[in-house]
C-alpha cells in the first residue's frame, strides 16, 4: 500500500527537508505551498496552496481524496513571523500570522483527521518553535501563534492517541532558513551557530519511525553553539 504524506510549506527550508526525507522513506509526498520548486521525483506532487485560504485547503483535500483516498502523514510546517515591539505592531500582521500559523494549521489538521480516524492510523507533526514555549522580545505576535500551536497539539494528542493517530510538536530553536532574513529578528551573520533544516526533518522522521506503541509527543531542538547577540 502506498503511503501518502502532506507537507505544508514544502518548497523551502524545513518543509523541503521534510519532503526530501519522506521521499527517501518511500512516501508519496504532496507539497502544499504557494510557490513551486521543481523536484525530480515521481513521488513528489506540488499543489499550489495558501494555507491562509480555506478555499485552497478545501481544494487540496479534495485532490487528496480523489487521487489517493487516504492520508498517512501530515507535516504542518507552513508559517512565518514578523517582528516589532507590541506598541508598533500592526493589526494586519496579527491577523495574517494567526491566519497561517494557527487557523491554516487547524483546518489542515481537522481535514487530515477525517482520513486518519477512519484508518485508525496516522501521524501529525506540527512544526512549532522554542517561541511556543518561551518569550522572545519583539516577537509577541509570533510567540502567541506558536503558543497556540502548542496548546492545540497537546490537546489533540490526548484526543486521538486511542485511535491510532500519533501527534507531535517539533520545537526548534534558531534554524538556518530565510526566516531570519527578515528585519527585526535581531540575528546576525553567525549562520554556523544555527540548526540546519535537515536537523528538524531528522527529528520528524525519528518520531515517525519510532515503534507504533511508542508515542513521542514533543521534541525540542536547540543549536549546540548558541547564537551570539551583539
Amino acid at each position: 500500500m502506498e503511503k501518502i504524506a502532506l507537507v505544508t510549506g514544502g518548497s523551502k527550508g524545513i518543509g523541503r527537508a521534510c519532503v526530501n526525507s519522506l521521499i527517501k522513506d518511500n512516501y508519496i509526498v504532496i507539497d502544499a505551498s504557494r510557490s513551486e520548486v521543481k523536484l525530480d521525483s515521481e513521488k513528489y506532487h506540488f499543489f499550489k496552496t495558501d494555507v491562509a485560504s480555506e478555499k485552497d485547503i478545501n481544494s487540496l483535500f479534495t485532490f487528496i481524496e480523489e487521487k489517493y483516498g487516504r492520508l498517512d502523514v501530515l507535516i504542518n510546517n507552513a508559517g512565518f513571523g514578523r517582528f516589532a515591539k507590541l506598541e508598533d505592531s500592526k493589526l494586519s500582521d496579527f491577523d495574517e500570522m494567526f491566519a497561517v500559523n494557527v487557523r491554516g494549521l487547524f483546518i489542515c489538521t481537522q481535514k487530515a483527521l477525517k482520513f486518519m480516524l477512519k484508518q485508525n492510523s496516522g501521524f501529525i507533526a506540527n512544526i512549532s518553535s522554542i517561541a511556543g514555549k518561551n518569550s522572545i522580545e519583539q516577537a509577541s505576535i509570533y510567540c502567541a501563534t506558536k503558543h497556540a500551536v502548542m496548546g492545540l497539539t497537546k490537546s489533540l494528542f490526548l484526543e486521538v492517541r486511542k485511535s491510532g493517530v500519533r501527534v507531535i510538536a517539533i520545537c526548534p530553536g534558531s534554524v538556518d532558513t530565510n526566516f531570519f532574513d527578515q528585519p527585526g529578528t535581531q540575528l546576525h551573520s553567525e549562520r554556523n551557530s544555527l540548526l540546519a533544516p535537515q536537523d528538524v526533518a531528522d527529528a520528524v522522521m525519528f518520531a515517525l519511525n519510532s515503534p507504533e506503541r511508542c508515542l513521542v509527543n514533543e521534541i525540542e531542538l536547540r543549536p549546540l553553539n548558541p547564537v551570539k547577540k551583539s
